[in-house]
């Protein structure tokens, strides 16, 4: 059977956006989920831990990048489409055709993982409370979406919100200084290793309070999907805290991507 070539612009960057997102959350919360669980099952760090899926995510955005890139730029976070559209590197028409694709390939990616780890979730679960028939708990929730390390008793509000905007930012600094031809001219094939790097970097050193999601698609879509499934209480843990890795990156990708353009971007020269 002969499939035809979209000719379509926007068909062919949704298709990517939802690929490269995919491919993004699965790797990444795949990494997660083998941490977690594996080290729950086997009662050991066997399986490594916090580094593991600081690396874990940044290969994942390396491979989502490589996927989607050649098409629709590689964005794959919410945040980035809304800094790119405010300065005026992406047209707004397209903002919601990304961002679509993004929300659906981040909750396809958590359904196939769901999928892929149920029985280990459950062996966890029943770990937990032997006299759990198959509500899933607090003990396997952190797999799917972000959840801050401290009670929200101990952390403040204003606290976690700044997490959230600081790490979106610093994630739009990298991809745009890697990405300017006017600054250190990175070649195309080494950008979504140095960006996935990057975001490495941005786990390993904000990690702490809430779990540096950093992109809305990322941690809301997934969360989702723990809902419909059956967890407890998703979007009211931690006193309903879902709606600061879901809304505030995205200030912080605009305000990233301002700082760069006037400290840096606007004062670099065109090469010789």
């Amino acid at each position: 059977m002969k499939i035809g070539k979209i000719t379509n612009q926007y068909v062919r960057e949704f298709l990517a956006e939802t690929l490269g997102t995919f491919a993004l959350v699965i790797f990444g919360d795949g990494a997660v989920a083998q941490v977690v669980l594996g080290n729950a099952a086997r009662g050991n760090s066997f399986f490594g831990g916090f580094l593991n899926i600081s690396f874990g995510y940044g290969l994942a955005l390396m491979i989502g990048i490589c996927i989607s890139g050649g098409v629709s730029g590689g964005h794959l976070n919410p945040a980035v489409t809304l800094a790119m559209a405010v300065f005026k590197n992406l047209k707004w028409i397209q903002v919601p055709i990304y961002m679509a694709g993004q929300y659906l390939g981040a909750f396809l990616a958590a359904l196939v993982l769901w999928g892929e780890y149920a029985d280990a979730i459950k062996i966890v679960e029943l770990g937990q409370d032997p006299a759990n028939s198959g509500s899933y708990t607090s003990a396997t929730h952190g797999i799917f979406a972000s959840y801050p390390f401290f009670g929200t008793s101990q952390v403040t509000t204003l606290s976690l919100a700044m997490d959230q905007v600081l790490g979106t930012a610093m994630l739009l600094i990298i991809i745009l200084a890697v990405t300017d031809n006017k600054n250190m001219k990175i070649q195309s094939s080494l950008v979504p290793l140095t960006i996935g790097l990057g975001l490495t970097a941005i786990h390993l050193s904000f990690g702490l309070n809430a779990g540096s999601a950093i992109n809305p698609a990322r941690d809301f879509a997934p969360r989702v999907l723990t809902i419909l499934a059956g967890w407890e209480e998703p979007f009211k843990a931690a006193s309903s805290w879902f709606w600061i890795p879901w809304l505030l990156p995205h200030v912080g990708g605009v305000l990233g991507a301002g700082l760069y353009k006037v400290m840096v971007g606007m004062h670099t020269k065109d090469g010789e």
